[in-house]
């Protein structure tokens, strides 16, 4: 799965000037991050038909941080049936091995990507400062921790200002961003009957 910076570049790109909540829904989902057991299964890492599953999911999602939440759930999916598939296929490892060096290059997309998009440390205080009116209760995932996650992954970014990734080079990342936009805005239009507009 990409790295919050990542989610909100599709979120801008779905939503651009979407409420605060949108953007902390598309990083909620992570802030269960300690919790491998917990994440999976607010991922539905478990679930039979994951398109099955979004669409179950969309058709409660009546909220701009619920929006969010289900947007950061789809790109997950087309990230890790796409690109991190085909890293994992080429790194002749062990999991552990291939995730460790996963993690090392998702680092270093959200940081190149976060020191290198204009508006991104504008959304990351307002995601920090937002009264959280807008937070709906889902399973596993609370006012606090989200809280909490969003103010760690400031931070994080604040004292880590890395090169891009050459196997994930800002090209690649964009045009995912932009693919995934676009399949997001037909996908949920398809199961609503209606575009995200605004969140």
């Amino acid at each position: 799965m990409p790295g919050h910076m990542i989610h909100l570049m599709v979120a801008k790109k779905v939503c651009p000037d979407a409420g605060t909540g949108f953007f902390i829904g598309n990083i909620a989902p992570d802030a269960v991050h300690k919790d491998r057991e917990k994440k999976d299964k607010v991922h539905f890492a478990y679930a039979p038909d994951m398109e099955a599953a979004l669409k179950e999911f969309a058709a409660k999602a009546d909220h701009d941080y619920l929006k969010g939440f289900l947007l950061h759930l789809y790109v997950d999916w087309k990230w890790n049936t796409t690109y991190l598939a085909d890293f994992a296929r080429n790194v002749d490892s062990s999991w552990q091995y291939w995730y460790e060096a996963y993690h090392i290059e998702n680092s270093k997309m959200t940081s190149y990507a976060f020191y290198t998009t204009e508006w991104a440390a504008e959304h990351y205080n307002q995601m920090e400062n937002d009264d959280y009116s807008d937070f709906v209760d889902t399973e596993f995932i609370t006012k606090e921790n989200t809280m909490e996650w969003v103010s760690s992954a400031k931070k994080w970014l604040s004292v880590n200002r890395l090169e891009s990734s050459e196997v994930f080079p800002p090209e690649l990342v964009e045009k995912f961003a932009n693919d995934t936009a676009d399949d997001f805005a037909k996908w949920f239009s398809r199961r609503t009957g209606s575009v995200p507009e605004n969140a």
